[in-house]
């Protein structure tokens, strides 16, 4: 089966069409989309409205699927499968849910899907079943570049530092505080890991800025002050405006993106608050982050 990739940014997403997302892929056809992933790191599948079932077989192409530490959210059709959704149960908006990755403030939810486990995710597959009238894009930045464009003596700075990467036991983000509140003892206990400040992608081998203000608390074995002083520079960094490419959803629309480095994404909580949005989520497994070997 045929296929195109159309580049969508800078560098950064392209859109995949003729790809029937409902049935099996041929092995050749997985490598040719795996192959599209690492060049452009996001990718886009329109105007295919997907059941649970038939993500989460779209979706295991690629690798092991990886249950979310969010059990409350869980579909109950499939646990690998997440909802995502910005209202409560009797249907009213709910911050808390909604705030899920997306934030009024895009420098203050960057951030690479379950860098807080010991094996994040490899892939993010989010799929859109509501979405409001206006607002509510997601935002992906390129952290690859960022990364070069940091000054040396930065670079020197940082090189093989760790930062300590925390969910359930985050202090430092006041909106991950107020979405761990809905984690069980286990999601709390089982989402603080440590991570290197700077990465390198286990296929490119491009290095790229790894912390992020959605998760990272501190940089590991510096003074507090030091920390704050290393953790603002980058986050400053990554939230540049021409590194971005912004997703303005449609009914029915895939995004599958990259959480292995070189780019990070964040959700805009900008939408009217009494319309509603839900996606269906899942993520493929990983493998442990490796720390770029500077020099």
């Amino acid at each position: 089966m045929a296929f195109t990739v159309t580049p969508l940014g800078e560098g950064l997403a392209a859109e995949i069409s003729g790809v029937d997302m409902k049935r099996p892929l041929a092995a050749e056809e997985v490598a040719a989309i795996e192959r599209a992933f690492l060049d452009h790191r996001v990718l886009r599948f329109r105007g295919q409205s997907l059941m649970v079932p038939e993500l989460a077989a779209f979706s295991a192409h690629f690798g092991n699927l990886q249950p979310h530490v969010q059990r409350k959210f869980q579909h109950p059709e499939d646990s690998n499968v997440v909802v995502m959704r910005n209202y409560d149960d009797a249907g009213k908006f709910d911050l808390a849910a909604a705030s899920r990755g997306a934030l009024e403030r895009l420098r203050d939810g960057w951030h690479s899907d379950l860098s807080y486990d010991p094996i994040p995710a490899k892939a993010t597959l989010l799929h859109s079943q509501e979405i409001p009238s206006r607002g509510g894009n997601t935002c992906f930045t390129d952290t690859h570049v960022a990364f070069a464009d940091l000054p040396d003596r930065t670079k020197r700075r940082i090189a093989g530092l760790k930062a300590e990467f925390s969910y359930g036991g985050n202090t430092r983000n006041k909106t991950t505080s107020l979405v761990a509140n809905s984690l069980d003892k286990e999601g709390r206990d089982s989402t603080t890991v440590v991570q290197p400040v700077v990465c390198v992608h286990p296929m490119s081998r491009r290095p790229a800025i790894y912390v992020n203000p959605l998760i990272t608390v501190r940089v590991l074995d510096v003074s507090e002050a030091e920390s704050e002083e290393i953790l603002n520079e980058l986050f400053d960094c990554i939230d540049r405006p021409e590194y971005r490419w912004e997703h303005e959803w449609r009914f029915g629309d895939t995004l599958m993106w990259e959480n292995r480095g070189g780019v990070m994404h964040c959700g805009r909580l900008d939408y009217p608050r009494d319309e509603r949005r839900r996606f269906i989520r899942t993520t493929v497994r990983g493998q442990a982050i490796e720390m770029h070997a500077a020099g």
